[in-house]
């Protein structure tokens, strides 16, 4: 007979920690669809690391041969299309492995280039000494 206003009790507190639980989940999955909160503290650890030259290729699907342009093109197109629209919550993780394989190619292309001049450099040096 004791059992009603116990369980009435019972059902009070499940009521209390439902909606204290409920409004957890809302404002985390409000903080991660605006790029705050643990999305956008996992999109930072992705940053931090560095991406090898093939899984930037694949990310991009662009080349270090295909030249800056063609990876600065393909690098605005995907990052618009993972940002924050009115129908889209947007991907701050893919928006940040897209960035991070724009980072890849290009150093890749400044890298390369500065080799180029080194090698330049080298043969005109050994080019002035056989004229002397």
């Amino acid at each position: 007979m004791a059992f009603g206003p116990l369980a009435r009790v019972a059902v009070q507190v499940m009521m209390t920690v439902g909606g204290a639980v409920g409004r957890a989940a809302m404002e985390a999955y409000k903080e991660a669809a605006a790029g705050r909160g643990a999305a956008g503290a996992a999109a930072q650890r992705i940053a931090g690391r560095r991406m090898s030259l093939d899984e930037a290729r694949q990310v991009l699907d662009a080349d270090v041969l295909d030249g800056q342009s063609k990876i600065q093109e393909r690098f605005e197109l995907l990052h618009k299309l993972n940002g924050p629209t009115e129908e889209f919550a947007g991907s701050p993780y893919l928006q940040v492995k897209i960035a991070a394989a724009r980072s890849v190619l290009i150093d890749e292309i400044v890298k390369a280039g500065k080799e180029q001049q080194a090698k330049g450099d080298k043969g005109s040096e050994k080019g002035s000494e056989k004229s002397e």
